[in-house]
């Protein structure tokens, strides 16, 4: 289904330390559990960051939506696998060859 997708709201034009730190934490986070995402550049497509900043309610980089619903930020990423709720809440969205099933 095409519409099952994670997308991470990221900027390229990041002046902020810890933005840069937390979408580099973040991004690897997501490469090393396998999640298939896809990258939104907030900083070179305006209307798609506003729509989903209208979304969660926060001007913020970097953010999660499952499925074009905000889901959270680095510090929900890092306790949803601290608490074990990532594998259910990911378990759609993780590539069938990173996964053993």
């Amino acid at each position: 289904d095409g519409s099952m997708v994670v997308q991470v709201l990221i900027t390229s034009m990041g002046s902020n330390q810890l933005q840069v730190a937390q979408t580099r934490k973040l991004l690897d986070l997501l490469a090393h559990t396998h999640v298939d995402f896809e990258q939104v550049d907030g900083s070179s497509d305006a209307e798609t960051r506003n729509k989903l900043w209208g979304k969660s309610g926060t001007r913020s980089y970097p953010q999660i939506f499952l499925d074009g619903e905000y889901w959270g930020d680095l510090d929900m990423m890092q306790a949803a696998i601290d608490n074990e709720e990532f594998k259910k809440t990911f378990a759609t969205y993780i590539r069938a060859s990173g996964i053993e099933r």
